[in-house]
């Protein structure tokens, strides 16, 4: 008798096949989110003066695949080397003369790293290495407290930046 039903019947499989495959969706959509990046909310003023150093910069090169020298805790890990030319400096350590040229980054998406275009200018914020390498993540940059959507990214290129914020981040006191 089955064997003479049309091919199209309703089967209890398939219900169950289409839940399966529902769940697995579901289960690799919060993986997903779980592992983004997230970043705690801050002032600018809190971003600049936790950062090691922020500079006006314009990248010159981008090489993927890249070890951080003398970083033993992104060892065996995938990031971005950046070769940068620093067109003001806003923020130093102190036993720095001038910034390096080379920026590193996480290529890990959940790692924060960043994506930066060539020949493009940005206001970076970032860390500075005991070795003196600098590095920098999503999180932490240095933008104005104004949320009108063109400023609301968490890296600004340099065309974006307000001509009233660059003073502002010379007075800032930490």
């Amino acid at each position: 008798m089955f064997l003479d039903q049309p091919s199209c019947f309703f089967s209890p499989f398939l219900i169950l096949d289409t839940m399966n495959s529902l769940t697995l969706f579901t289960l690799l959509a919060l993986a997903t989110i779980s592992l983004a990046c997230k970043c705690k909310e801050q002032t600018a003023k809190e971003s600049f003066c936790q950062a090691h150093w922020v500079s006006h910069l314009k990248i010159k090169l981008r090489v993927s695949k890249q070890p951080v020298p003398g970083d033993e805790t992104r060892k065996g890990l995938n990031n971005i080397r950046y070769a940068v030319e620093h067109l003001e400096v806003f923020k130093k350590p102190s036993n720095l003369t001038a910034l390096p040229n080379e920026i590193f980054t996480p290529s890990e998406p959940p790692a924060c790293g960043l994506i930066l275009d060539v020949g493009k200018e940005y206001l970076l914020a970032g860390r500075v290495a005991p070795g003196g390498t600098l590095s920098t993540v999503i999180c932490g940059q240095v933008r104005p407290d104004d949320t009108r959507e063109e400023l609301f990214e968490n890296v600004l290129e340099w065309k974006k930046v307000p001509t009233s914020f660059p003073p502002k981040m010379k007075e800032m006191q930490c």
